[in-house]
């Protein structure tokens, strides 16, 4: 409904307030919509359930009349409808209109009243079918995890409901499901035989798969699964099912044919381009197959079991040497998950999305949302908010230096240098694209370094700030971080000697520069550069010292500082410990 609290986001608690006055005031349709937007955070505190109570004697002989479901009609409304259709003593209908506020809003908790409804007694056995299973459900899906007494007693509804309902899959599946949750995994296999015996269909024969999985009986499930294909091929999950046993029994060939299977009929299939991806580098070694399997994790959002797949497999490497990381920025988190369910345009004007962050991020995030609209045709505009910007200034060198990449009006960020020449770029893209291995690029970026003899160092930098489009399957951000990174090699390998080098000039310049991914590049290629240079050791260390005080705040090089810091030769034993103790605690703690 419209109304004129809405534009100031009230509380639950101003919720309440107003449901009061317009009580007072004999406004019922607007008592009962704030009512329903207060409970809709708790649906057990007693003064509010009181508030309804007296809504409903106020509003006489007829509550329901004043909670229609004509017109714009609000969740709170349609939920204090299904409340007073159940205090009328109608279950079956009231459940039915709640669960479908429960399914299209689903962080509410009006969940709450699903089960002491269903729990009495007839009505589970009364109420509609198909909204009774959503809202199960949606049930054990929200509560369960916190509640473990829910669980049994979502089962007993489910006893009931078979006997009622003998001949429907869904039921059994999900009292089936349920019971191998609760371990009952005898109980789960009687109840899955039975249906798949009753029920020949795909949803029984994954229930009977699963529970044999389960037990851990391979051949009876891998029996059940194609039987599950035969019920209906069209379903992948099987396949990804079937490989995702196989390769748990570490049968890794067979495994990799199932995934193959499922990529021929779902392309696109994430996890069987992860799992394929991560078993054919299991099997040669080959950075380019490590490559796709870390390609797929960055463009999965959240922690996603692709992107646990990659940690994994890179448990034993080392970052920045024999992978790339993935970002984990906070604004490169929202660009990640907004680009799977981009907002649709408006007319001829871009949705613009207000992303507040609590630091000044770096600027080559808001770089990465430019590129994406630019080279992938992704539609949003960012607006960032900073909350609050970090001392010492993240927007300032932190001496004066030569060249700065980027300049600053207020907490907004400009490429502050103009395009290197076009053949600048096609030789840096043809570096980043290759597999990365530290060693392996620094050999080609000497070779590239030689082929751009003719152009200044600086315009090697200026690229690092405008790339060349990408190449192959890697995100913009990905791609981004990845010129930058072979920019600063190039920069790295012009020359041998460091003193008196104009590369030495250039790389302390980048890492002193306004905290940005280009600072990270500098750094790791420092820290090769220190490796392989025994007179820019102490340099470089004490840079890194210097660069650590300013990470108190947030500081988007930290993790990458650590790393290159790791690289550094002669580093004492206490030294390093705590390094890599600090490695591994940024490492637990990456997310958004």
């Amino acid at each position: 409904m419209d109304c004129q609290h809405s534009s100031l986001r009230p509380t639950p608690e101003q919720d309440a307030s107003f449901a009061a006055e317009a009580l007072f005031a004999g406004d019922l349709p607007h008592a009962a919509y704030h009512v329903g937007c207060a409970l809709s955070t708790d649906v057990t505190r007693p003064e509010w359930l009181d508030l309804l109570r007296r809504i409903k004697q106020d509003a006489g002989p007829d509550p329901l009349r004043i909670v229609p479901l004509q017109g714009r009609v609000s969740f709170a409304t349609v939920a204090v409808r299904a409340w007073m259709i159940h205090e009328q003593g109608q279950p079956a209908q009231a459940l039915e209109l709640l669960s479908q506020v429960v399914h299209a809003k689903r962080d509410t908790d009006f969940v709450r009243w699903g089960l002491p409804w269903l729990e009495a007694e007839g009505v589970a056995e009364q109420a509609p079918i198909e909204p009774t299973l959503s809202l199960l459900s949606v049930i054990l899906t929200r509560l369960a995890p916190s509640e473990p007494g829910l669980p049994p007693r979502v089962l007993q509804v489910l006893e009931r409901l078979s006997i009622r309902h003998r001949t429907h899959s869904a039921v059994a599946w999900l009292r089936g499901t349920l019971l191998h949750r609760l371990g009952r995994l005898d109980e789960a296999l009687a109840v899955a035989t039975e249906a798949h015996a009753t029920i020949p269909n795909w949803l029984t024969a994954m229930l009977l798969a699963n529970v044999h999985r389960a037990r851990g009986s391979v051949p009876q499930a891998l029996e059940a699964y194609q039987a599950a294909l035969r019920h209906d091929a069209t379903q992948n999950a099987t396949r990804l099912d079937i490989a995702d046993m196989l390769r748990e029994q570490e049968r890794f060939d067979e495994a990799l044919n199932w995934y193959q299977s499922a990529l021929s009929h779902e392309p696109g299939s994430a996890w069987a381009q992860a799992s394929v991806a991560a078993l054919q580098f299991r099997e040669s070694k080959e950075r380019a197959t490590l490559e796709r399997l870390l390609s797929v994790a960055d463009t999965t959002s959240g922690p996603s079991r692709e992107s646990q797949l990659a940690a994994s497999v890179t448990r034993e490497f080392v970052p920045w040497v024999d992978y790339l990381p993935q970002r984990v920025d906070a604004g490169i988190h929202a660009l990640r998950q907004m680009s799977l369910q981009p907002p649709a345009a408006s007319g001829n004007t871009p949705p613009k999305v207000k992303f507040t962050t609590q630091w000044l991020e770096a600027p080559s995030v808001q770089l990465a949302w430019e590129l994406h609209r630019e080279w992938r045709g992704f539609p949003c505009v960012v607006d960032v908010v900073v909350q609050q910007v970090q001392r010492p200034d993240p927007r300032q060198p932190i001496e004066p230096v030569e060249l700065t990449l980027w300049s600053y009006t207020d907490t907004r960020p400009t490429r502050a240098v103009p395009p290197p020449p076009e053949e600048v770029g096609t030789a840096l893209a043809e570096l980043a694209s290759a597999p990365f291995q530290l060693e392996d690029w620094w050999r080609e970026a000497a070779r590239t370094s030689r082929a751009l003899s003719a152009h200044e160092l600086e315009s090697i930098a200026r690229a690092m700030v405008h790339p060349p489009p990408p190449r192959g399957n890697h995100s913009t951000w990905a791609w981004l971080q990845r010129v930058q990174l072979a920019a600063a090699f190039v920069i790295a390998t012009r020359e041998e000697g460091w003193l008196d080098s104009r590369r030495r000039t250039l790389l302390l310049a980048l890492a002193k520069g306004p905290m940005d991914w280009t600072v990270e590049a500098a750094l790791v290629a420092l820290a090769h550069v220190a490796r392989t240079t025994p007179e820019a050791r102490a340099e470089v260390r004490a840079l890194f010292q210097s660069l650590d005080q300013h990470t108190q705040d947030y500081a988007s090089y930290e993790y990458a500082l650590v790393c290159a810091w790791l690289q550094l030769p002669e580093l004492p034993d206490t030294e390093r410990t705590a390094l890599e103790q600090r490695r591994e605690h940024i490492e637990r703690n990456a997310g958004p």
